[in-house]
């Protein structure tokens, strides 16, 4: 008997941890390029991929230097 529920508290903590791995994968990180400049918590890269997307969006002619 006690067999048994060891081995259901080892189905359900495998199934706890693989749900737990499952959704970090799952669920990408959103920055808003609004708040980009003078967030503290946006990584230095976003700043630099936001500011690099302002630039294509204000100057037709940056589009075409990739």
């Amino acid at each position: 008997m006690k067999e048994k529920y060891i081995f259901l508290l080892a189905i359900v903590l495998a199934a706890v941890v693989f749900a737990y791995i499952d959704f970090n994968k799952s669920n990408p990180k959103i920055y808003d390029c609004g708040m980009a400049e003078w967030h503290p918590d946006i990584p230095l890269k976003v700043k630099e991929e936001c500011r690099k997307l302002k630039r294509e969006i204000n100057d037709p002619a940056e589009r075409n230097r990739t």
